[in-house]
């Protein structure tokens, strides 16, 4: 097989007016007022976020020969996508993040000239997945688009997106054993050769067999793929031969790995305990949108290496194959993950949601560093509901068909209860936790991670995603809940990750998020379209104080990092100073004069109080061992109030209402801290909602717009206002009158 990329000169424009589902004469469509776009492409803008129907146009010369075939492969299409070859329909895709190809028509090929055009669609469909979320669905032609050409007998490039081979890897008494399943197109029998080569690129086992059968391959004594400290990799060639004439070739890179989880001990990789430090990312860098190259992803994957990370949560969707071979090549860990965020009772939309596992987990199996495949992300937030417990014990048995030696595994919001039927699907669970942001306070996680381990003591137990939004605009020398400052996000995750490192039962944990990103649902903390969780800017230009936390407890890179470098103006005669470091002590000097000494808390940790200002300038040096940093502060008589979000109130993330958690519960009874979904599917406790807030209980029955899965206390409050507290209280009193079993 032969690829040639032809991302240049495509004609685009958007078909205004117009719905993906109308008929089309693609013949007819004009072009004059299209533009030329080079791909990767995306027509989002901040200022021009169009959804909906757009064309797209490529000229092919092609050199015809009469025994080959042709294909288009598009690498991500945002998102339905139907493809035609001059005037001839060749299919229709749905789903934005997976390879698929068609094959180009004979009668086409042959005259030499032929035109591509491709109609895509980015408006919200309720029958395919992401139907909802917190990250924008920019539209577009966002990866590489090729044309394979290849002899008439060849591997089958329409399974499933696939290369043709499916590769299934295993170790057993220190053999690696691959399962090689073939896929092909011939014309007649055919045989397969099969190669395996190692890192110095001898061929260390051959077998050849017949192309419609499965092979199984053996290396012996082999070398383990061992995640950062030791990566091994091998190359699987497959020859495909027709009357011993080869036909064609294709070569996959993987690896062999043991990986396991236990509910008490957390992960074990090849028999070797090991606690998952990770981080989460999305695709989209800057104002490249999600139209990134190879280029960006090295640059994202700079970062992670300097951080210290040794897992990475590749959210919510399929990235692209050069996302997957560098996690091979340097060994992070990978939870990989369809885009299922919604799920609701459309069987179209279940379908969907099949079709993007299969192709998520057949196009990247062979990849070692994949460690379990996501089944789905907070669908808990609409309802926990029978229908979802069906839909994924069906997804997590189709994943478990595809890859029995890997793990599934799901993430769920903090209000799916422990006991739900949710949690009792996949080999294991995440949490996505934001106690001390959207609820609570930082030290809830605490409580909650043990309770969930007494309740669930078989279910192995992770964090799948915590932060806090920082604006780096903001800042204050006493950090509060949803100030939005950076400093309130260093504290944060100084103050949290230490709860998941000490207890032993946590496999690990995923920062949300490795780099701030495009959310065109967003409007907080003083940042529009974006949300700002990340450790980095999304231009990737900048590094939160918070990013230099986890270096200190992650990285074995000797530095020093002075915090609140952009916390400029300081109106107080003394100030905190903060150093993010692994090394074990350090020196503070103030104007070259002044020397500090101090010893790191064994949470990466510096601390100098009563640090004393001079007026105007003052130039801050941090030394520990041969590392150093420095930054300036300005004593200033006046607080910055550009500094502040808003009317600087915060401290807490909602209102902070006369009831406590304590006083809303009675054990065994329902209360307005269930969720609103269980109140609303419960007559009685229905009557009682009905009695005050009838119109609400009507939107919430009848309108998919509530997330049903939170608890109800956060939904009365934003209903009822300043002046609900009596409400509350008597729907409250009303629901501890009834028995919840």
């Amino acid at each position: 097989m032969k690829k040639t990329i032809i991302n240049n000169e495509w004609l685009f424009k958007k078909a205004e007016g117009k719905k993906y589902e109308d008929e089309v004469d693609v013949t007819a469509i004009e072009w004059k007022s299209a533009k030329e776009v080079t791909l990767p492409h995306t027509w989002f803008r901040e200022e021009d976020q169009y959804r909906g129907l757009t064309y797209y146009k490529k000229e092919l010369t092609l050199n015809y020969k009469e025994d080959e075939v042709y294909y288009i492969e598009f690498e991500g299409a945002d998102q339905r996508c139907k493809v035609y070859c001059n005037e001839t329909y060749l299919g229709e895709h749905k789903g934005a993040y997976a390879t698929f190809r068609f094959m180009l028509p004979d009668e086409a090929v042959k005259q030499g000239q032929v035109k591509i055009t491709v109609l895509l669609d980015n408006s919200n469909c309720e029958d395919v997945s992401p139907m909802f979320g917190d990250f924008t669905v920019f539209g577009g032609l966002f990866r590489n688009v090729s044309l394979l050409s290849a002899k008439k007998n060849h591997f089958d490039y329409l399974y499933f997106g696939t290369k043709g081979i499916v590769l299934r890897t295993r170790v057993e008494d220190n053999k690696g054993i691959i399962e090689v399943e073939p896929h092909t197109v011939t014309e007649k029998e055919g045989t397969i050769c099969y190669q395996v080569f190692d890192e110095s690129n001898d061929c260390i086992f051959e077998v050849e067999e017949k192309a419609d059968q499965n092979a199984v391959l053996c290396v012996n004594d082999v070398k383990s793929w061992n995640g950062r400290e030791d990566v091994n990799l091998y190359c699987v060639k497959a020859t495909l031969k027709v009357d011993d004439t080869v036909c064609d070739e294709v070569s996959l890179t993987t690896g062999f790995k043991n990986f396991s989880m236990d509910p008490d001990h957390g992960a074990f990789l090849n028999g070797e305990h090991l606690k998952i430090k990770g981080v989460a990312k999305h695709e989209d860098f800057g104002s490249k949108h999600n139209a990134v190259t190879k280029k960006e992803i090295e640059k994202d994957f700079e970062l992670i290496s300097e951080i210290g990370a040794n897992a990475v949560r590749l959210s919510h969707y399929q990235h692209p194959q050069e996302t997957y071979d560098i996690c091979d090549k340097e060994g992070y860990l990978v939870w990989a993950e369809i885009p299922m965020l919604k799920m609701t009772e459309s069987e179209a939309l279940y379908e969907n949601t099949i079709q993007q596992l299969k192709e998520l987990i057949l196009q990247n199996i062979h990849h070692p560093s994949v460690f379990c495949w996501g089944i789905q992300n907070e669908i808990g937030m609409f309802k926990d509901a029978p229908y979802m417990h069906e839909q994924c014990k069906k997804l997590n048995a189709l994943v478990k068909g595809l890859d029995p030696n890997r793990l599934s595994t799901a993430a769920n919001l903090y209000t799916v209860k422990a006991k739900s039927e949710l949690n009792n699907i996949t080999d294991m669970i995440g949490y996505n936790i934001y106690f001390g942001w959207y609820y609570g306070v930082m030290s809830d996680y605490d409580k909650f991670l043990d309770e969930f381990h007494k309740n669930r003591p078989l279910l192995p137990l992770g964090v799948s995603e915590y932060g806090v939004d920082a604006n780096l605009a903001f800042h204050s020398k006493e950090p509060r809940i949803r100030d939005y400052t950076e400093e309130y996000q260093a504290l944060y995750h100084e103050t949290v990750w230490p709860y998941f490192n000490q207890k032993e039962f946590i496999w690990g944990s995923f920062v949300w998020n490795m780099f701030d990103f495009s959310s065109a649902i967003r409007d907080e903390g003083g940042v529009k379209y974006k949300n700002a969780k990340g450790l980095v800017t999304i231009d990737r230009e900048v590094k939160k104080d918070a990013f230099y936390y986890y270096k200190a407890v992650w990285s074995k890179e000797p530095f020093v990092h002075i915090c609140g470098s952009r916390f400029v103006d300081r109106d107080s005669d003394t100030v905190e100073i903060k150093l993010y470091t692994n090394q074990p002590n350090a020196t503070l000097t103030i104007n070259g004069e002044t020397n500090l000494h101090g010893t790191n808390n064994g949470n990466g940790t510096i601390l100098f109080e009563g640090v004393k200002l001079f007026e105007g300038k003052n130039s801050i040096k941090a030394q520990a061992g041969e590392c150093s940093d420095e930054i300036s502060l300005h004593k200033v008589k006046e607080p910055n109030k550009s500094y502040v979000f808003g009317d600087g109130v915060s401290g807490g993330p909602v209102k902070n209402w006369f009831l406590t958690d304590d006083d809303l519960i009675r054990e065994g009874y329902f209360s307005v801290m269930d969720t609103a979904y269980e109140l609303v599917s419960n007559e009685d406790t229905k009557k009682v909602l009905e009695k005050y807030l009838p119109e609400l209980v009507d939107v919430m029955v009848n309108k998919d717009v509530i997330p049903l899965g939170i608890e109800m206390k956060s939904i009365l409050q934003r209903s009822l206002g300043d002046d609900g507290e009596d409400i509350l209280k008597k729907i409250n009193e009303e629901l501890n009158q009834i028995k919840s079993i």
